[in-house]
């Protein structure tokens, strides 16, 4: 009845065939085939009374076969007693199984068959009594892989299993050399483990520890794998961190060294947190609880979509970012201060601190054009380009076309360049019909820094039988119209002039 219940395993089980040759000189030459039950490394044993088979090709010495078997354990070599039937060899152990214990089937050394084949063999088959999902493995550790401890650390380590263990095996299968005497303790139903010392921690220093599969479960399953990481230990119990991000208004012209406060110096903050975004011209401050490296920090901070600055330093824990372009907006921003950051005693910040925000910068608009007659009539019509793109505008008899832009926000009134280039990207081009010449800029002139007079000659007046239509294209996106001042049209604008006698 075993062997059968054993034939009956060997079909559901995986199995794999070793063939070995043999050197006896003229006599039969075919390989001895040789089947184990289990067949494949990691198999499982369905019950503790399964037995263990060696099954061959042909009838062999049995004496040859026993002494080069044998089941290994951690505990060593297991008992047993061995049952032949025919050419089949099944071996069952004096006790039943342990769950969850690794052992190997082994057949080493020189067989015989009686046919006078002789055969080295050399086969290992490590296998379970339980399926291995249901050996205990390591849920958490802490401190983490190379986390900064401090030296007086109530806890130097922490392991979280995930089932009660045994504290014997599972201390002894602990490595972690330490200072003073080891002290052990047991939480969670004996599923958490922490090591602590009577002594601090040598400062400075790299702690490897690994637990090994000798540590068992309180049912008697090894660890499932070998388990190991490390940690740095230093002598300050806290790690430098970020307390705050805020927007910063620049010193005004000639205060740059008057100190608003101790820790913004001559900038001041316009908001409480970086949720409302800088404005135009402003400084994102950072704010440390301890004092930050100042090479460490200029690395350690980084935008995106990149975002090209400086980092200045205005006091012992506080810094300012002052960007070297202009930023966009309606763009959310990503700065990131690197958890690589060091303190001046050389400690790690240890994680990347992050924010989002949004510069407060409005996107520049025109409020109104209006056309006029001549430079010093009143305005003859207006168009609010939010509500269309088509108004009628006054060509005199000289063939000239007056208007007035009125944008939102005023154009930086000191940035010359800016003023000078504006009228330069405004365009007006013949539209309908197509046999209409071309225009010239005849002069430009700022009435106020929101206010820009456009002169054009050549436009001709249309009647109500031929209109004439002339396209007005101001330019928009960050290399379009641009206040100086970081403000610029979000979109290209166009209207159509219909020119009028």
């Amino acid at each position: 009845m075993l062997y059968l219940q054993t034939k009956k395993l060997f079909r559901m089980a995986s199995v794999f065939t070793v063939l070995f040759f043999t050197s006896c000189g003229f006599m039969n030459l075919r390989p001895v085939s040789i089947v184990t039950i289990p067949g494949s490394p990691w198999s499982v044993l369905l019950d503790t009374d399964s037995p263990v088979a060696v099954l061959f090709d042909t009838e062999m010495d049995k004496t040859s076969v026993e002494d080069a078997f044998f089941i290994s354990s951690p505990g060593g070599i297991v008992d047993g007693k061995f049952h032949w039937d025919k050419n089949d060899m099944l071996f069952l152990p004096d006790y039943p199984w342990l769950p969850g214990i690794r052992y190997a089937l082994i057949l080493r050394g020189s067989i015989n068959s009686l046919d006078g084949r002789e055969t080295a063999v050399s086969i290992e088959v490590p296998f379970f009594v339980m399926h291995r999902m249901n050996l205990p493995y390591l849920v958490s550790f802490s401190p983490n892989n190379n986390e900064s401890v401090n030296v007086f650390s109530s806890v130097v380590l922490e392991l979280c299993f995930s089932e009660s263990m045994d504290r014997k095996s599972t201390e002894d299968a602990l490595r972690l050399e330490l200072p003073g005497e080891k002290i052990f303790e047991w939480l969670g139903d004996d599923s958490i483990l922490r090591l602590s010392t009577d002594r601090p921690l040598n400062p400075w220093t790299v702690y490897s520890w690994t637990i090994t599969e000798k540590a068992l479960s309180k049912t008697g399953s090894p660890l499932a794998k070998e388990y190991g990481s490390r940690f740095i230990t230093d002598l300050e119990r806290e790690f430098i961190r970020v307390l705050r991000i805020l927007p910063l208004m620049p010193p005004l012209p000639g205060n740059e060294n008057v100190q608003n406060s101790v820790l913004w110096g001559a900038w001041l903050p316009s908001a409480p947190d970086i949720s409302t975004g800088p404005g135009y011209g402003h400084g994102i401050g950072i704010e440390f609880n301890k004092t930050p490296d100042s090479e460490s920090l200029q690395r350690a901070v980084s935008f995106f979509p990149s975002l090209p600055g400086r980092v200045e330093i205005l006091s012992p824990n506080s810094a300012v970012f002052i960007p070297l372009r202009e930023p966009e907006p309606d763009v959310i921003y990503t700065m990131r201060i690197s958890g690589t950051l060091r303190d001046t005693e050389g400690l790690r910040m240890g994680e990347d601190h992050e924010v989002y925000f949004i510069y407060d910068l409005p996107f520049l608009e025109v409020l109104s054009i209006s056309s006029m007659l001549d430079l010093y009539a009143p305005e003859f019509s207006s168009l609010d380009p939010s509500i269309g793109n088509f108004m009628e505008a006054k060509s005199n008899t000289g063939k000239i076309l007056r208007i007035i832009v009125n944008f939102s926000i005023p154009f930086a009134p000191d940035n010359y360049s800016i003023r000078e280039e504006i009228p330069l990207k405004i365009s007006l081009t013949p539209f309908f019909p197509l046999s209409l010449p071309p225009v010239a800029v005849r002069q430009a002139l700022w009435f106020s820094p929101d206010r820009l007079f456009l002169e054009w000659e050549g436009p001709e007046g249309g009647s109500s039988e031929v209109p004439h239509y002339y396209r007005l294209f101001l330019p928009g996106g960050i290399g379009g119209i641009n206040n100086g001042q970081g403000a610029f049209l979000k979109n290209d604008l166009i209207i159509f002039l219909e020119a009028v006698e």
